[in-house]
C-alpha cells in the first residue's frame, strides 16, 4: 500500500504540473478561499490503529480526527443529486487531498458543474483522521470557485458542534451571499459566547436588527474596552440603524460582517475586497450595479477565469462600459489592444449597433479569434451569446461556420450552430467533412432522431476519410476522427458498421497528447469497482482533466475519461464531458 501510494503520489505531481501548464494565463487569477488547481489523484490509504492495550479483546479502533455533523447539502437523487454513500468506501486523507486541489474554478461547463453536483450532493463524510472537518474543506471549495449563492444556502445546513473554525467559516458564507434572516439565526449562534471581533461585531448587529438597543450599547462597550472597535464598521452599523448609506471609508481588516452590512446599507461592494474574499467577493462586485462600471468590469475579468459569472451577468457587465467614438469606428482592431474583458465588451456593444448580419459576423468572428488565442474561448462564447445567437447566415459568410457553430454549441445554442452548418456546400468534400464534425456535436448536444441519424452517417464519413493513405485534412482530420468514435463508443451512441470497423486502428494509435499516467488509470478502474468510492473516482477524473479543460488531452485518454463517469453513472456528466472534448479540441503536433 506505501509504494502504490508513493507512486500515485509521483503522478499526481506529474498530473499537478501538466494541469497548470495548460491553465489560460491571459490574465492573473484572482485569489480564492481555497485551493483550485488541478487535483492529485491518489490512492486509498488507512490509517494505523493504535495497539492493543494489554488485557483487551483485541478489537482495533481509529480514531476520526475532526467531528462531523449530520449529512447536509442541497441535493440527493431526487433533484439530481448523487447517492448518499459517494464517500463511504474512500479514505478521508484522499478524498481531501483530491477535493483541496479540485479544478472547480473553471470555464470549461462540464468539469465546473460536475464538481459543483458533488460538492453539494448531501452525503456521509468520508471516515478517517483530518484535521479540519470534512464540511469546513467543502464549504472552502465552493467560496473559493465563486459559488456565492450555493454556499450561503448549504451553510445553514450543516450542524457541527465544537468547531470553530468551521463555525466562522459558515457564518461567513451566510453573511456573503445569504440572506439577512439568516444573519441572526441557528448557524450562527457561536455570536453569542465568541469574543474575537467578527464574533462581537456580527452580535451587534443581531441585537441592532432585532432592537435589543440596551445589549447592543453594551457590546459596543465591551468593543471598545478590548480595543475592538473598528471605524468603518461603525459608520456602517449606524447606517443601519439611521437607514442611511454613509461610505465607511478605506476598510484596513474587512470582515465578512462589514460586507453584509454594506450589502445591507446599499453601497457598493469594491473589488479590492477580491484581496480577502476571494472569488466570492468579485461575483458580489461584478453583480453589484451601484458599482462602477469600470469596477465591475475588473471584478469580471476575474471571475471570468473561474466561470463564475452567467452570460447574462457577464453580458451586463460589457453594456455598462463606455467606449469612444473611434473606438467603435474601427472595433475589430481595438479590441485587440484592449484587456480581454474589454475588447470582448467593445465588440459586444459594436454587434448590438451593427445595421447589418455581415458587420456583426465580421465583428464576432475577431471575439472568438481572441477567445482562442487566449485559451477563453467558452468566456468569449458567453460574452457574446446575445449577438452571435441573432446572426443569419448566409451563404457569402461560409468560412465563419467553425467558429460560429463552435461557440454557438459552447452555450447549447444548437438551432442557431444548425443554421450556419447549413450554409456548407454539399458538393465540396472540405465542407462534406466539416459538416460530418458537426453532426457529431450537434447530436451530443441536444439529441433527436434526426440528429442521432444524421451523426451515424457523418462517423462514417469521418472514419472513411480517416482511413484513406491521403486523408483529407491530414493527421489532424485523423485525429478529430479517432476522437468523434472514440467518445461515441464510450458513450454507447449508436455507430455504423464501417465506423465501428475502423474503431480499433483509430484506438489503438498512440495519438499524442495529455494523458494520466497508468497507476492512476488503473487505480480509476479499482474504484469503479468498489462500493462507496464514485466522489473519488470523479474528483481523480476532474483532476486529471485541469481547469484548463480537455482539449488538448490524446483521444483515447478522454475517452476512456468519458467512459469512466458513464460507468460510474453519470451518464449526462459523461456526454457534457465528451461535448466539451470536440468543441475545445486543439490539434497536436503529428509524430515525425
Amino acid at each position: 500500500m506505501t509504494a502504490l501510494r508513493a507512486e500515485l503520489i509521483l503522478a499526481g505531481v506529474l498530473l499537478a504540473s501538466a494541469a497548470a501548464a495548460q491553465v489560460p494565463q491571459a490574465s492573473a487569477p484572482p485569489k480564492t478561499l481555497g485551493n483550485t488547481t488541478a487535483v492529485t489523484p491518489a490512492g486509498p490509504v488507512t490509517a494505523p490503529s493504535p495497539p492493543s492495550p494489554p488485557g483487551s479483546s483485541g478489537i482495533e479502533v481509529n480514531t476520526l480526527g475532526a467531528p462531523e455533523g449530520p449529512p447536509a447539502g442541497l441535493l440527493d437523487p431526487s433533484n439530481g443529486g448523487m447517492a448518499d454513500d459517494i464517500w463511504s468506501g474512500s479514505s478521508r486523507a484522499e478524498v481531501e487531498d483530491l477535493l483541496a486541489r479540485l479544478p472547480l474554478a473553471t470555464p470549461v461547463r462540464s468539469i465546473r458543474l460536475l464538481g459543483r453536483k458533488l460538492l453539494l450532493t448531501k452525503a456521509e463524510a468520508p471516515m478517517g483522521q483530518a484535521p479540519r472537518s470534512f464540511e469546513t474543506v467543502r464549504l472552502k471549495a465552493l467560496l473559493g470557485a465563486g459559488f456565492v449563492s450555493d454556499s450561503a444556502r448549504l451553510a445553514p445546513l450543516i450542524r457541527l458542534k465544537d468547531d470553530p473554525e468551521f463555525a466562522q467559516l459558515q457564518a461567513e458564507a451566510i453573511l456573503l451571499g445569504g440572506k439577512p434572516q439568516d444573519a441572526c439565526g441557528d448557524a450562527t449562534m457561536t455570536r453569542e459566547s465568541a469574543t474575537d471581533p467578527f464574533w462581537m461585531q456580527l452580535r451587534a448587529y443581531c441585537y441592532a436588527a432585532t432592537g435589543k438597543t440596551d445589549m447592543l450599547e453594551l457590546t459596543r462597550g465591551v468593543m471598545k474596552a478590548q480595543g475592538a472597535d473598528d471605524k468603518a464598521f461603525e459608520i456602517l452599523l449606524d447606517d443601519v440603524l439611521v437607514h442611511k448609506a454613509t461610505p465607511p471609508g478605506l476598510m484596513h481588516n474587512p470582515t465578512a460582517v462589514q460586507v453584509f452590512l454594506l450589502r445591507q446599507v446599499g453601497l457598493p461592494i469594491n473589488p479590492n475586497l477580491a484581496a480577502r474574499f476571494g472569488l466570492a467577493a468579485s461575483v458580489l462586485a461584478l453583480r453589484d450595479a451601484k458599482n462602477p462600471p469600470q469596477a465591475r468590469a475588473d471584478a469580471a475579468s476575474q471571475a471570468m477565469h473561474a466561470g463564475a459569472a452567467s452570460s447574462l451577468e457577464l453580458g451586463a457587465v460589457a453594456d455598462a462600459l463606455t467606449f469612444t467614438p473611434q473606438q467603435f469606428a474601427n472595433a475589430e482592431t481595438a479590441a485587440t489592444g484592449l484587456p480581454y474583458f474589454e475588447g470582448q465588451a467593445l465588440i459586444r456593444q459594436a454587434v448590438a449597433h451593427a445595421t447589418s448580419d455581415d458587420e456583426k459576423a465580421k465583428l464576432l468572428a475577431v471575439a472568438f479569434r481572441l477567445g482562442r488565442q487566449n485559451e477563453l474561448l467558452p468566456v468569449a462564447a458567453a460574452i457574446q451569446d446575445k449577438g452571435a445567437a441573432t446572426v443569419m447566415p448566409t451563404p457569402a459568410m461560409r468560412s465563419f461556420v467553425p467558429a460560429f457553430a463552435q461557440a454557438l454549441l459552447l452555450m447549447r445554442q444548437v438551432d442557431a450552430a444548425e443554421r450556419w452548418r447549413d450554409m456548407l456546400d454539399p458538393n465540396s468534400e472540405a465542407d462534406s467533412l466539416l459538416a460530418a464534425s458537426l453532426a457529431v456535436q450537434v447530436n451530443l448536444a441536444a439529441p433527436n432522431p434526426g440528429r442521432a441519424s444524421r451523426a451515424e452517417g457523418a462517423l462514417s464519413v469521418l472514419a472513411q476519410n480517416s482511413s484513406m493513405p491521403q486523408a483529407l485534412g491530414g493527421y489532424e482530420a485523423k485525429e478529430f476522427a479517432a476522437l468523434a468514435l472514440g467518445l461515441y463508443d464510450a458513450l454507447g451512441e449508436p455507430m455504423p458498421a464501417d465506423a465501428k470497423a475502423q474503431l480499433p486502428n483509430l484506438v489503438e494509435h498512440q495519438w499524442p497528447g495529455r494523458r494520466l499516467p497508468p497507476i492512476v488509470m488503473t487505480h480509476l478502474a479499482d474504484l469503479k469497482t468498489q462500493s462507496g468510492t464514485k466522489g473519488e473516482a470523479i474528483l481523480t477524473i476532474l483532476g486529471g482533466i485541469g481547469a484548463g479543460g480537455p482539449g488538448d488531452m490524446a483521444p483515447d485518454a478522454i475517452a476512456a475519461l468519458v467512459r469512466s463517469l458513464k460507468d460510474l453513472g453519470e451518464t449526462e456528466a459523461a456526454r457534457a464531458l465528451a461535448m466539451d472534448a470536440l468543441l475545445l479540441y486543439r490539434p497536436q503536433a503529428a509524430p515525425s
